[in-house]
């Protein structure tokens, strides 16, 4: 169950607010300029490097950002959605985003059901699709191979597309595939 108080009345957020305050004041080539603060503010796990040394951050904000953290009750709220607890009071279910990024075989548990299979029965059609598009073999109405994809999105649901997209205008292979194609957001 949602807590009752507002995360930006707990004096975690008021402290985050303040030190933002401050730090608007110091000058990012400044920050950049020293060494040891640069290199406090990387961190790397499992060959992927997270570089915060560019933000306009000290290792006092990181600080002011994990009991941030804490006052919201991030890693339970964390533990609860990996659990498959309904966290999503406005439609009371679950938030299954960790079940799509799941190897076939994990186990993720929801209402007392494994729903990663039926999820990867779900992402082999769309790759089962994808690659019809691409080789053209589904077509439209014309009987000719679809070349223009308009994606439809209420609020912030394009951006998923959107980024695929623009990650993908670097890839050869995925240049290559998407020739002669357009896609409209």
């Amino acid at each position: 169950m949602a807590s009752p108080t507002l995360i930006s009345d707990t004096e975690a957020w008021k402290n985050l607010k303040a030190h933002v305050e401050e730090i608007k004041k110091t000058h990012l080539r400044d920050l950049m300029s020293d060494a040891e603060r640069c290199k406090s503010m990387m961190v790397e796990s499992d060959g992927v490097l997270l570089d915060h040394s560019r933000q306009r951050a000290t290792p006092e904000t990181m600080d002011k950002l994990f009991k941030l953290a804490e006052a919201a009750h991030l890693k339970e709220k964390i533990n609860r959605m990996y659990s498959g607890e309904h966290i999503n009071s406005t439609e009371n279910r679950p938030v299954l985003h960790v079940a799509l990024r799941a190897s076939r075989d994990a186990v993720i548990q929801s209402d007392g059901k494994n729903v990663v299979p039926e999820v990867w029965k779900v992402l082999d059609k769309i790759q089962e699709f994808s690659e019809r598009v691409r080789n053209g073999s589904w077509v439209g109405a014309t009987g000719k191979a679809l070349k223009d994809v308009v994606a439809v999105g209420i609020g912030g649901s394009f951006l998923g597309p959107l980024f695929v997209h623009t990650a993908l205008q670097t890839d050869p292979e995925a240049i290559e595939s998407a020739r002669g194609r357009q896609l409209r957001l």
